[in-house]
């Protein structure tokens, strides 16, 4: 018989189809067992459209069961509030869901316990707290929009074994393999925005599209100052690619790039996919602003070039960036080291 903590596991695994089109809805899987079988499942698709709970409930129904007496697994808090779509716990209410198990509850204000307290008012017995940790990253993004109204940062380095990203003379567009770039295209699905630093755009005319098989269309932020004018000529600013292109001007500081952040989550950016360069990586390495860093390493040795945290210095051991370890990855020749911001 599945116990709770693996139903949930399954559940996480479903929300994570979600991933790239939900913005700025959280991340959310659900699946319904009636007599220790599984009759459907669901999961949130994209912002505006059905719930997980609503997909699983629908799914079992036309799977030609009835829910009536089932249990309902699901990794959020199921919602309480009209939105842009009615009432979860309405729902499961009417289906006549006998017990609703829940991975944890959801921070946003607008529910925060108000699901569950009606569930418990409409008799239903609510198991909540389940694989936690767990669900808490799966909507890493999301809480960290609901708490501090910012976006999730990640950045992502590309660079040699000796921690350049190019060299002296930018002659070096890719360092890394075509895996590995077909790696950051995944990235930049899961992501609302890219943001690259002028110098950048200047050195390598990027594009900074998506070009996977889905359809997306992403951000893009370009940070620049009084002094690091862009050429009209720049792939990005040409009409093809300048609706979704962005020029932002700050001073360079820990409050200025801080309120960066603060308009682009006004604007509706939940995360963003920090690319460049070794000026814009050190900042928010300096100023504590990035949530993960994703590294991707190449098998080549550059020497004398631009280091990835080229403009980060620090003169005492103790003021180090101190990250935490999570997981790497071989993809193709190149290797991936995903580290988080340590408390």
């Amino acid at each position: 018989m599945l116990s709770e903590e693996s139903i949930i596991h399954k559940c996480i695994k479903l929300a994570k189809k979600g991933a790239g089109t939900v913005s700025p809805n959280p991340l959310v899987g659900c699946i319904i067992l009636k007599d220790g079988k599984i009759i459907g499942k669901g999961f949130h698709k994209e912002a505006g459209s059905p719930h997980a709970e609503v997909n699983a409930i629908n799914k079992a129904i036309s799977n030609g069961f009835s829910v009536k007496g089932a249990d309902l697994y699901v990794t959020l808090e199921p919602c309480s509030h009209f939105g842009k779509t009615p009432p979860c716990t309405d729902l499961i209410i009417k289906s006549g869901i006998r017990n609703v198990y829940i991975g944890m509850q959801d921070p946003n204000p607008l529910v925060n316990g108000e699901g569950i307290l009606k569930l418990q008012k409409a008799k239903i017995n609510v198991i909540k707290d389940i694989k936690v940790k767990e669900c808490t990253e799966l909507n890493k993004i999301f809480l960290k929009n609901i708490e501090k109204k910012l976006p999730f940062v990640s950045l992502k380095v590309a660079q040699s074994i000796d921690g350049k990203i190019a060299l002296n003379n930018f002659n070096s567009k890719w360092i890394t393999g075509t895996e590995a770039r077909e790696f950051v295209q995944q990235l930049r699905f899961k992501n609302d925005a890219v943001l690259v630093g002028a110098n950048t755009v200047k050195k390598d005319n990027p594009e900074l599209t998506y070009r996977g098989k889905r359809k997306k269309v992403i951000n893009r932020i370009i940070l620049t100052s009084k002094t690091s004018k862009i050429s009209e000529k720049n792939t990005l600013l040409s009409d093809k690619y300048s609706l979704n292109t962005y020029l932002i001007s700050s001073e360079i500081s820990k409050s200025g790039y801080r309120k960066i952040l603060s308009e682009l989550y006004k604007m509706g950016i939940t995360s963003v996919l920090v690319e460049g360069g070794a000026f814009v990586f050190s900042k928010f390495l300096e100023y504590d602003l990035f949530d993960d860093i994703y590294i991707l390493m190449a098998p080549k040795i550059i020497g004398k070039g631009i280091s990835s945290f080229a403009n980060f210095e620090i003169t005492n051991l103790s003021k180090s960036k101190n990250l935490r370890f999570v997981y790497s990855k071989k993809i193709g020749d190149d290797i991936l080291l995903y580290y988080k911001k340590s408390k």
